[in-house]
């Protein structure tokens, strides 16, 4: 990733009391200087929007994010914050993104798909938000079950260490695909790493995934997904 990439936070939960990020305002200063020392500059403020569990209007994310940002340029804390929104696929998605909030300075709106989320309404929605002219933003794909390397039998991580020592994902006409990720990547998606998915913090299936994301040149951006200190200093190993 270009070296501008790596010092930005493309998914954080920064902004206090939104979602299930920090309930304080000094938390989110805590976080911020915790990233001004691993070197960020730029940290994307991506609250959750769930219908029914988080549902912060646009004005709020604003507000929050520049009474936020006036505290840490009253501290001395080289971040710059923009805005942007995760918002969850479901059913209720296309209504909330009629005047969506994008991902500041840039053309996309930043998704969640869950794992029980129907194929179907996954393509569908996301059809019919690049139809609208935007591009799907697709939030740590690692994550989800159905963005998977497909795999037949039930060792599952003997197989995928199989492909990996066979040097997959070089174009090999033979090796296993997913059809739903190949038609995300051709809908012209972009793809968000969670840098915690390759430490281990979601767990060792989500860490194959992750590498198998990343040897597939599937990413386009990375971010923390921080909701607290204690997260950001679990990723970058800070004491």
């Amino acid at each position: 990733m270009p070296l501008e990439q790596r010092r930005t936070d493309f998914h954080c939960h920064i902004l206090p009391g939104l979602d299930d990020g920090p309930r304080e305002q000094k938390i989110s200063v805590e976080m911020a200087r915790l990233f001004a020392q691993v070197g960020y500059r730029k940290v994307y403020c991506t609250p959750h929007l769930i219908k029914g569990m988080y549902e912060a209007s646009t004005k709020e994310v604003i507000f929050e994010r520049e009474r936020l940002q006036l505290e840490l340029d009253r501290e001395g804390i080289g971040i710059k914050l923009l805005v942007g929104r995760e918002y969850f696929l479901d059913e209720f998605l296309l209504d909330f993104i009629k005047q969506p909030l994008l991902l500041e300075g840039t053309n996309c709106i930043m998704i969640e798909i869950s794992s029980h989320t129907p194929v179907d309404l996954i393509k569908d929605t996301l059809f019919a938000i690049s139809r609208g002219g935007y591009i799907p933003y697709i939030a740590h794909p690692e994550r989800c079950r159905l963005l998977e390397l497909p795999v037949n039998g039930t060792n599952r991580q003997g197989a995928w260490k199989t492909w990996f020592s066979r040097g997959r994902g070089d174009g090999n006409e033979n090796e296993p695909g997913n059809e739903l990720l190949d038609y995300l990547k051709r809908l012209g998606c972009r793809f968000q790493a969670n840098l915690g998915s390759f430490n281990g913090q979601y767990g060792e299936r989500v860490r194959t995934n992750a590498r198998y994301l990343e040897k597939t040149g599937t990413y386009t951006h990375s971010g923390t997904d921080a909701h607290s200190p204690d997260t950001v200093k679990a990723i970058f190993g800070l004491p």
